[in-house]
């Protein structure tokens, strides 16, 4: 769970390998991590740029420019816990596997910048 305001919901097993297949696809160069370049290689319709933005702004929490493996399945999580459910999750992963846009989680807007303001206002740690 977040501190502060956050909470978080665990996935099963299953999704979790789901969200870390996903993950891979967009990790090319095997660095657990996903950067700038790597997300807008990865949506090469004319919305890559706007796609990457967006996926940045919400799941790199700690804004840093990479979206590392913890921080791709904290946000599922979070998502889960703020009503996500896991079929609407699955069926999102497979989405952007294949290419589709990212789509806005709007009723978790900035959660990124959201989570990374309560940490360091509490100072705590996420704890799974």
């Amino acid at each position: 769970m977040i501190n502060g305001d956050f909470k978080s919901e665990e996935l099963t097993e299953s999704l979790k390998t789901k969200v870390l297949k996903t993950f891979a696809v967009f990790d090319t160069d095997g660095s657990k991590e996903i950067d700038k370049t790597e997300a807008v290689n990865h949506w090469k319709n004319k919305f890559g740029k706007l796609s990457a933005k967006e996926f940045f702004n919400q799941v790199d929490s700690d804004g840093n420019g990479t979206i590392e493996e913890d921080e791709f399945l904290r946000f599922w999580m979070i998502a889960k816990a703020y009503g996500v459910t896991e079929e609407e999750i699955e069926l999102e992963l497979e989405n952007i596997a294949d290419g589709e846009t990212w789509a806005a989680f709007t009723e978790m807007p900035n959660l990124a910048k959201n989570v990374t303001e309560k940490m360091i206002k509490s100072k705590g740690s996420i704890d799974e």
